[in-house]
């Protein structure tokens, strides 16, 4: 699939887009969120990256270096080829999507 160069996406284009960075930043503050409120009633975190950073600087400092990565990520690949962008994007708000979920459901279960 054509890509066409950075500046001369269209109008619908660039709202897909924006869409789609949207609902994964929703999607990974969601993750942050679940995983900060599981940890305060005695959960342990799965992800062992994640869990040594916490330790190192912080939930509040891991979770924005993690969105800010994921984003960063997105636009490095939007600038190489929007359809990839499209796909990275979806799948991140699939991806943790389903994680702030799971973590929601087990935060419910606990109560």
């Amino acid at each position: 699939m054509y890509t066409p160069p950075v500046g001369t996406w269209t109008a619908g284009q660039t709202a897909i887009l924006a869409v789609l960075v949207a609902t994964t930043l929703g999607a990974v503050l969601g993750d942050a969120y679940t995983t900060m409120l599981g940890l305060s009633k005695g959960f342990t975190e799965g992800n062992p990256i994640m869990k040594f950073l916490f330790s190192k600087i912080g939930q509040s400092l891991t979770a924005f270096l993690s969105a800010v990565t994921v984003l960063g990520f997105g636009v490095v690949i939007a600038a190489h080829s929007l359809g990839a962008a499209y796909v990275y994007f979806g799948g991140g708000t699939v991806v943790e999507g389903i994680v702030t979920l799971r973590n929601y459901l087990k935060l419910k279960a606990a109560k």
